[in-house]
């Protein structure tokens, strides 16, 4: 049996699914799974179908189950019976930045600092607080819609895209490092995945614990599923939109557009969720946290709009609300774009084993090289 059919078939990957995704014939795949030698144009052509790092066929094995962080790994691998892209390349790329990054002997600093000491609002208000005082110059104002730059900045964090994938948001610590990844979305979701990953970080991984990969319905639902959940959206909503920055904010539009009523409307939760890089939902929920609008009414002012205005972004849109500012998401954090520059100029490992560990592209890769690392 070769490595291909070993790490097909421990992948539980169907034949046809192989076939039709990476355009072999069915015959040819067959031959495959039963020991038949593959050309190397083969082996691309199923590694780029299934989106899975060359190596992992190449070595017949799943990196989540026998490399050398398989053990964060463990609960999600037991979740899923079918194969699951998204676990390996995270597994990979994780595995591949600790051979990269210098050692840690510890935390980082900042890390350390921030102790979750309950479960619950005001502890994650608090924390959202402690946070900003640490990476803002103003921390009680300002927007977070650069909380990728500052995040791929900080001691010890590395973030990434999650590409193709059917999860929102994945974090871990691997070798006291921090990972985040982030699926490419509508804009305001990204903003509020990230934070939300970031409080799992903080509140949960901080102690230990495994990857968390989180889908869709995990995220920004305040509490439906569990109390850990809850904990970390109210967290990533604190951090997004803190309350005197919330206050400043209603004030200015107010006095800018003239607007006589005291009450929030849709039209000031727009303009707060465009300002801060949040969706509508986020921005009206912060607003019945804040006890701006009652209970519900955030729920009750989105459907409208929805079935008023096709959505409330198509709204803004049509108000004339400015938009929010880009969210970028690096393609390799500072840190790990340091390494990588550091291992290509020393000869240590090859662009080629760079980008399919990493996910990347050869021009990102070169781009990193030259401390140009960007999306």
């Amino acid at each position: 049996m070769s490595n291909v059919a070993d790490a097909l078939r421990a992948l539980k990957i169907p034949a046809k699914e192989i076939a039709e995704k990476s355009r072999l014939p069915i015959e040819r795949v067959l031959a495959i799974l039963d020991g038949s030698k593959v050309a190397l144009s083969e082996l691309r052509a199923i590694g780029t179908g299934l989106r899975l790092p060359m190596h992992v066929l190449a070595k017949g094995e799943r990196p989540s189950e026998r490399s050398s962080v398989a053990p964060l790994f463990r609960a999600v691998r037991g979740a899923h019976q079918d194969y699951d892209v998204t676990i390996e390349k995270i597994a990979t790329f994780v595995e591949a930045s600790l051979e990269l990054l210098p050692t840690r002997r510890s935390l980082p600093t900042w890390l350390q600092g921030l102790e979750a000491k309950a479960t619950s609002y005001e502890e994650a208000d608090r924390l959202a607080k402690q946070f900003r005082a640490i990476v803002y110059e103003h921390p009680l104002d300002d927007p977070a819609s650069d909380l990728p730059a500052v995040l791929g900045s900080l001691d010890g964090v590395i973030i990434s895209r999650l590409l193709y994938s059917r999860y929102e948001g994945v974090s871990l610590i691997a070798g006291n490092y921090c990972f985040i990844f982030v699926s490419p979305r509508f804009q305001g979701r990204m903003l509020f995945t990230l934070g939300h990953e970031l409080g799992h970080v903080i509140a949960h991984h901080k102690n230990g614990g495994e990857a968390l990969f989180e889908k869709a319905g995990d995220i920004g639902t305040f509490g439906a599923h569990s109390r850990q959940e809850a904990m970390v959206d109210a967290f990533a909503s604190c951090l997004l939109l803190p309350d005197r920055g919330v206050a400043k904010a209603l004030r200015m539009f107010k006095a800018h557009y003239n607007v006589q009523v005291p009450a929030i409307s849709d039209f000031e939760i727009l303009l707060l969720a465009r300002f801060f890089g949040v969706s509508f939902d986020v921005a009206a929920r912060r607003c019945e946290d804040l006890e701006l609008i009652p209970r519900g009414a955030g729920f009750a002012l989105s459907g409208r709009l929805k079935k008023e205005y096709g959505s409330a972004e198509k709204r803004a849109d049509q108000l004339g609300v400015p938009p929010r500012a880009p969210i970028a998401l690096p393609a390799l954090s500072r840190q790990l774009s340091a390494s990588v520059s550091q291992a290509l100029e020393g000869g240590n490992v090859s662009i080629g084993w760079i980008t399919d560990r990493l996910g990347l592209s050869i021009a990102e890769v070169l781009a990193a090289n030259k401390g140009r690392a960007s999306l």
